[in-house]
């Protein structure tokens, strides 16, 4: 735009030659600093990982953190067990959540209590007062993006970090419970993944799975909360699933979809906002692919406007049909 920004510490024009080639080594050298930043936080977590000990705390449901400590928190821990006892006692996640609702139960991020939710706190061992480590982990210093962490990375299972909420015997029943539902919602439907697609495709706004909808035998994936609750909830955008095969076959350097060459290749998709997605390879890269939205303006032909004057011409002034 032909606007000169002076640095008065460093003596630096960016407009001048000089300048820019300055400004172009001092970038590299913080860069390399901040990757070095990240290397020495990442050994020392995992160092810590190693002796067993938590590190990064985080706030979780039941529990607060002071000083550095996790402490159980007396009202949330009651509600914690009271899941537990309903779900032993034959109620599912979802019903748990309406309960939930109607108790007016607060979670922690203020969200919305829902069946995954509840099935989460189930499978979580914290509440036996032990811990997974690195279930997760960062895949670069620059995006500072949280994976799942699917073998890339050790993981290690600690005792007695914590105090905890349950007993053991609690949680094993319930873990008993949440394998024979699974197992017997398997067998119904016949297959875990009927696409490939499924339970993959994370949404970057508020975190839930994306979900296959068919509307006039056009499939296309949204956030399971915008389907849930609407767009006030999550307001993401639903990618057709034809846009999706020709991302992947563009990631994969495909000329047609190969489902294994997909599975092989891809761990998960992330949809940071609308019209954008990154694929987390296997291998730890981060593919970013970007795609228009087709308005219904652009994708109605002069039949699709004619038919639907048609329609309007039977319909009176509250779109009853005489």
């Amino acid at each position: 735009m032909g606007v000169d920004v002076f640095f008065e510490e460093q003596n630096i024009h960016t407009m001048s030659g000089d300048g820019e080639l300055m400004l172009t080594i001092l970038a590299s050298y913080a860069q390399e600093e901040s990757r070095s930043a990240s290397d020495n936080c990442k050994w020392r977590i995992r160092n810590q990982f190693e002796n067993g000990k938590l590190a990064n705390l985080r706030f979780m449901f039941g529990y607060k953190i002071s000083k550095g400590k996790i402490e159980i928190d007396p009202n949330q821990a009651a509600i914690v067990r009271m899941i537990f006892d309903d779900y032993i006692g034959g109620m599912s996640g979802r019903k748990i959540a309406d309960k939930l609702k109607r108790l007016n139960v607060d979670t922690v991020n203020n969200g919305v209590w829902d069946s995954e939710r509840v099935i989460s706190i189930i499978k979580n061992e914290k509440y036996i007062g032990n811990a997974l480590l690195q279930k997760k982990f960062v895949v670069d210093h620059l995006s500072k993006k949280l994976v799942r962490n699917k073998g890339n990375l050790p993981m290690y299972y600690a005792e007695e970090t914590h105090p905890a909420i349950i007993n053991q015997e609690i949680f094993d029943n319930a873990q008993a419970i949440l394998h024979k539902r699974s197992f017997e919602c398997k067998t119904k439907s016949g297959s875990t993944n009927r696409y490939p697609f499924s339970g993959i495709i994370q949404c970057g706004l508020c975190g839930k799975k994306f979900k296959r909808k068919v509307r006039k035998e056009n499939p296309g994936w949204n956030c399971s909360t915008f389907f849930k609750e609407g767009k006030s909830a999550c307001p993401s955008k639903q990618i057709p699933e034809q846009v999706l095969y020709t991302l992947c076959n563009e990631v994969l350097g495909l000329d047609e979809f190969d489902a294994e060459a997909f599975n092989n290749a891809i761990a998960e998709i992330w949809v940071p906002e609308p019209s954008k997605v990154i694929f987390v390879m296997r291998d730890g890269r981060q593919v970013e692919k970007a795609w228009q939205h087709t308005s219904r303006r652009e994708i109605w032909t002069n039949e699709m406007r004619q038919a639907a004057r048609e329609r309007a011409k039977g319909c009176g002034e509250n779109g009853i049909k005489y």
